[in-house]
């Protein structure tokens, strides 16, 4: 087997034998993987052309969602959208959860290509408060992604969409689980995807649940990652604006971690 070193000069010339090659011959493409390959590039080029012409009849016939087909990849955002995010008044109280859920819906109706959700979290997270509709094959009206009691596999597919573009990716779980897509988290940053991450529950204040869902390591934990931005607000109004830093970064993930706790709102 081969993992942690290359196969070396006697097991290269024992597998050119297993498969019927000339053991003597370097650098050398069988024909039929060479025909495979030159036929797969010309059905790309196919696709590729046929796509093309699409989404020009697309930029003829929809011309406003070709607008904004092109500034979610360009990675820009809409003009005013700053002017979407709540503010709330001094000396109320307000879990900084229920703030960052606000601002997340209202960021969504504003910029349609801010897509995410929870790992199975979303009544608690706050990611998003309203939970209109589910993208999925076959229907994409909604903004909004079910990833199920994943976060690894969440964390894993939102490096994707990020990966691919047109897209701002956020997901949602307890701060304490992030411990479970830690993997796709330092991916993210090495990579400096834009990924948003919505780690609510940020204490040992967080109700019945007990160790388990308490989080004491995590922030020193995820500090410690390159490239990763950590927000922790301090009441309603940070949690909101946290949420124009996230959307802001474009040079690697973002974490923001919210208190289940109500907290005063200053002025």
């Amino acid at each position: 087997k081969v993992h942690g070193e290359p196969l070396g000069p006697d097991n290269v010339r024992k597998t050119k034998e297993y498969f019927g090659w000339d053991p003597d011959k370097t650098f050398v493409v069988p024909e039929e993987a060479a025909a495979q390959a030159r036929e797969a590039g010309a059905r790309g080029a196919r696709l590729q052309a046929e796509w093309k012409q699409q989404l020009e009849r697309y930029r003829s016939d929809y011309a406003d969602a070709a607008r904004r087909f092109d500034t979610s990849f360009a990675g820009t955002l809409p003009e005013g959208w700053q002017k979407a995010l709540p503010s709330f008044p001094a000396g109320t109280e307000l879990a900084t959860r229920e703030a960052a859920g606000k601002a997340l819906d209202a960021l969504r109706e504003e910029i349609p290509w801010l897509l995410g959700g929870s790992a199975d979290l979303a009544g608690s997270t706050r990611t998003p408060m309203v939970t209109d509709g589910s993208f999925q094959p076959g229907t994409y009206g909604s903004n909004v992604i079910w990833f199920g009691v994943r976060e690894h596999a969440m964390g894993a597919a939102l490096n994707g969409m990020a990966a691919h573009g047109g897209v701002h990716a956020y997901g949602g779980t307890f701060l304490t689980f992030s411990d479970y897509m830690r993997g796709a988290i330092r991916v993210a940053a090495l990579s400096h995807h834009p990924v948003t991450y919505v780690f609510t529950h940020d204490s040992i204040g967080l109700g019945e649940d007990g160790p388990t869902h308490q989080p004491i390591e995590h922030f020193a934990a995820l500090r410690a990652i390159p490239n990763m931005t950590v927000i922790r607000p301090g009441d309603a109004n940070e949690a909101s604006y946290a949420w124009q830093a996230a959307l802001e970064n474009t040079h690697g993930p973002t974490a923001l971690i919210p208190s289940r706790q109500k907290l005063p709102t200053f002025d």
